[in-house]
């Protein structure tokens, strides 16, 4: 891995939106690559939540869970418990409360949890300036966290010759340039 590069923990919407892209062949590719190289992961929650709303993603990746999924051992860690503990007790609330029971283990916590004490990059498309979604959890931790666009562009699996506003969402572009 390259000295400064960033590793990235992905969020279920993003492997579910880059399987109706035109070039989703290639994101996928890009995101096996990247899985390799150990610069991408994912919780053993996000594979169940592909089961139940991503079957074009899990056909995708499937035959490389055991690259993209972080090592059991990482993921239930004492310190990545811990969190999950906190989180569990109400803060913030809503990261258990998003699935309105239907889910007995989001994904979400242990994104966050796993994002936070490993520091990697949370990758979701979740809106940075909710104050009810992962962007705010993550900050309210001090983890990274960045929107699908702008991790494909990020790590060049979506190369563009100029930036507009399509690609990267201005909220979460100036967000994170302000703490800079």
């Amino acid at each position: 891995m390259p000295d400064g590069a960033h590793r990235y923990l992905i969020d279920t919407d993003v492997l579910i939106r880059s399987g109706v892209s035109k070039d989703a062949q290639s994101i996928y590719s890009g995101l096996i690559e990247l899985a390799h190289t150990g610069r991408l992961r994912t919780v053993t929650q996000v594979f169940d939540e592909l089961k139940k709303r991503g079957p074009i993603a899990l056909q995708a990746l499937k035959e490389y869970r055991h690259v993209i999924e972080i090592p059991t051992a990482e993921q239930y860690d004492a310190a990545v418990s811990k969190i999950i503990e906190e989180l569990g007790n109400h803060k913030p609330p809503w990261l258990w409360s998003q699935t309105g029971g239907k889910n007995p283990d989001p994904a979400d916590p242990w994104l966050v949890a796993v994002a936070s004490v490993y520091g990697y990059t949370l990758v979701t498309n979740e809106s940075q300036t909710s104050p009810v979604k992962i962007p705010a959890a993550c900050r309210s931790l001090g983890a990274r966290c960045i929107r699908g666009p702008h991790f494909l562009f990020e790590v060049e699996i979506v190369n563009v010759k100029e930036i507009k506003v399509e690609h990267i969402d201005p909220a979460a572009f100036f967000d994170e340039n302000e703490g800079s």
